[in-house]
């Protein structure tokens, strides 16, 4: 037990020495830009009813973000066409933004089922607007991605 206590502290004279050697420290970063809540209409769907699934999107960063990537699970089984896509939207500075993802069919079974959104690459951009005329440049990645959440859905019985 006391072999067990002095391994559990090594690490920890080791990075305030490195600390206090000015040496960089790796630090965890998390994401300005989240996901926010996913979204199923209907809320219950009832067996193999036509679904749509929107994704809100939370920036709380002072920069708007754009170009997003995206990976989604339903019922546990990876939807690979979201891998061939980005999404262009701009989600201003502070704001909350919506994507319309793919529609889908319910299970054609009553049971609970998992659809989990995650975010996994997203850019920083800077917009401008000049009469109707808007440009949009991406001016690098955001960092602390992916971010994910999950949305447990319950089926009603009857279509």
């Amino acid at each position: 037990m006391r072999m067990a206590m002095t391994l559990m502290k090594t690490p920890a004279v080791f990075l305030l020495a490195a600390v206090a050697a000015g040496a960089p420290v790796a630090h965890a970063e998390t994401a300005s830009v989240a996901v926010e809540a996913v979204v199923v209409e209907p809320a219950s769907p009832a067996p193999s009813t036509l679904c749509k699934l929107k994704v809100r999107l939370k920036n709380s960063a002072t920069q708007t973000v754009s170009l997003f990537a995206l990976s989604v699970t339903i019922d546990g089984e990876d939807v690979s066409t979201y891998k061939a896509h980005s999404y262009a939207i701009n989600v201003e500075a502070g704001t909350t933004g919506e994507i319309d993802l793919n529609n889908f069919w319910s299970p054609s079974g009553v049971k609970s089922f998992d659809i989990r959104v995650a975010l996994t690459e997203a850019q920083w951009v800077q917009v401008k607007k000049d009469g109707t005329a808007t440009t949009t440049t991406p001016t690098g990645p955001v960092p602390g991605l992916p971010a994910s959440a999950t949305l447990s859905v319950k089926m009603s019985p009857a279509k």
